[in-house]
């Protein structure tokens, strides 16, 4: 039965197992047997023993992996690549690298979009109790005192009593938001849309292209690396790209290789500019693309860590203060009017 893909994570270490296997001068299906024996996880056995029982009767390395169903195309590819060119342990070393440059950088991705998530939903509960519980009982000294609210705080206090008759509504409406939230991260569709909405996004627009190029030079320069010429190399790494406006730059780049270089192909298609093309003119003319292309993948991944923790030392602060007006305004709207009440007594 078809399993779920391993997770960006669970590849990086197989294939890092999987070089230092080779390096050591052990068959693909002696080292298989042996992580079979050390694997504790049920989940990693039971794909490690496909694998071992695949390699057994004589089946390639690749076709193995293929068989446990859990491997991305891209993976598969570039294992048969390296198996039949005499190259897989450099090729297991680049896919490490570039998987585990992947979960390094969802995991990035995660915290910028869980921490304003939690910032918020910890200052609407602030917000909530405030006026649901703590302005009722100000509203209750003020009649003692033979006053009443007006004003803002008056129409707070409205809103938090209204909360309060038509709680299961707004319960209801946080059910929905919570379930939206999980459809987004959880689901393959959602997090497509997601994506989607993220690339289009001006905060995030920037993010999500530096990380999508990160992707996309990494498997040119493994792809590369392999043994494959320019023109295998960009198919294989450009079905890796879901940013639209990056992968339409590509198939613009991919036509005009029938008239001109890759540089010159990527400099006029927009997919590489500036600095990043200077480097990929010289790695071009003096045949190192392939170490290039993982310079320049190593810059991006860098920059969109940068991005991504300049963006979350913007958000931080920025609810902080908003959490501290809105509470701030609430409690003045209180207390001075009841400083003043009580100063005339």
């Amino acid at each position: 039965m078809q399993q779920n893909l391993l997770t960006n994570h669970e590849i990086a270490v197989f294939t890092s197992q999987v070089e230092l296997i080779l390096h050591a001068g052990i068959s693909p299906y002696e080292g298989i047997v042996i992580m079979n024996e050390d694997q504790n996880d049920e989940k990693m056995k039971t794909i490690l023993t496909t694998i071992e029982n695949e390699l057994s009767v004589g089946q390639p390395f690749y076709e193995a992996l293929e068989t446990s169903g859990v491997f991305p195309e891209y993976l598969l590819n570039m294992v048969k690549i390296g198996e039949i060119s005499g190259r897989l342990e450099e090729v297991m070393h680049a896919l490490a690298i570039h998987y585990q440059r992947l979960h390094e950088t969802s995991q990035n991705i995660k915290s910028a979009i869980s921490y304003p998530i939690i910032m918020i939903v910890m200052m609407f509960v602030v917000v909530i109790v405030l006026i649901t519980q703590v302005l009722p009982i100000f509203n209750q000294v003020f009649i003692q005192l033979g006053s009443t609210m007006t004003g803002f705080s008056q129409m707070v206090l409205q809103l938090g009593m209204t909360l309060s008759t038509y709680s299961y509504i707004f319960i209801g409406i946080l059910i929905v938001i919570i379930l939206c939230i999980l459809y987004f991260i959880k689901s393959s569709q959602g997090q497509k849309r997601l994506y989607h909405f993220l690339t289009r996004f001006y905060p995030t627009r920037s993010i999500t292209l530096k990380m999508a190029l990160s992707q996309f030079t990494s498997a040119m320069s493994i792809a590369l690396s392999s043994g494959l010429d320019i023109d295998q190399s960009l198919q294989m790494s450009k079905a890796l790209v879901q940013h639209p406006d990056l992968k339409k730059h590509i198939d613009q780049a991919e036509n005009m290789l029938k008239q001109t270089d890759i540089v010159d192909a990527f400099v006029s298609s927009h997919v590489l500019t500036g600095m990043y093309a200077r480097l990929l003119k010289l790695g071009y003319h003096t045949g190192h693309m392939d170490v290039i292309m993982k310079n320049i993948a190593d810059h991006y991944n860098q920059e969109t860590s940068e991005r991504i923790e300049h963006l979350i030392s913007i958000i931080e602060p920025t609810l902080v203060i908003i959490l501290s007006l809105f509470v701030g305004i609430i409690l003045l709207s209180v207390m001075l009017p009841l400083i003043g009440i009580m100063s005339s007594l």
